[in-house]
């Protein structure tokens, strides 16, 4: 859909995969996205500007006003239900076409993180993996997270996820290299490094 904005595309994709969560579920899935991708790509996929809310991280204007552009395309269901014992919001996306301007390393860690976490409840994602996040440990209450502290750059990993992305699609393909030129390589990379 033209002009949908990044942070309404990262919530849409999100309950594509996870469809039925509800919005703490959503904003925290959004979070850890932002928080791979600074680890694994450099830079967020999202534009949130994480706080530390009453629940953990959370950017109530961009999340809500991203979630309303959402509801009035009419490209997801906003209901009333029970989630987890508690009176909330449930959301699925609708069966209309959105044309997303994510890069492969992006839709890949929005798709990990909402299949991985899609089956938990709201109290044990916070409490395991959330919470426990550098940016919440280093935190007060009601200040803006130092998000920029995950930002790696994809040498500093050993890896580039993207490049990694890429070398899959062309192994499925059948576009391979010899397994020796590929282990030479890497002895060479590594000699160089001292590692």
């Amino acid at each position: 859909m033209p002009g949908l904005s990044r942070n309404a595309q990262v919530l849409r994709y999100l309950l594509e995969q996870a469809p039925g969560v509800g919005h703490t579920l959503l904003a925290k899935f959004a979070y850890l996205a932002d928080l791979l991708a600074r680890q694994h790509l450099g830079r967020p996929i999202s534009a949130m500007q994480y706080t530390y809310d009453n629940h953990g991280p959370f950017d109530a204007v961009a999340f809500y006003t991203a979630r309303n552009e959402l509801v009035r395309s009419g490209l997801i269901t906003h209901a009333p239900a029970e989630i987890g014992g508690y009176a909330a919001f449930e959301m699925h996306p609708t069966d209309r076409v959105v044309a997303y301007d994510f890069d492969e390393g992006e839709m890949a860690i929005l798709t990990w993180v909402a299949r991985t976490y899609g089956s938990w409840n709201a109290t044990d994602l916070c409490h395991h993996v959330v919470y426990t996040s550098k940016p919440m440990k280093d935190a007060q209450p009601g200040a803006k997270l130092d998000m920029e502290q995950m930002s790696r750059e994809p040498e500093e990993l050993g890896f580039s996820l993207e490049r990694m992305l890429a070398g899959e699609k062309s192994a499925e393909k059948g576009d391979v290299r010899p397994l020796a030129d590929v282990l030479n390589e890497l002895r060479a990379r590594y000699s160089r490094t001292g590692r």
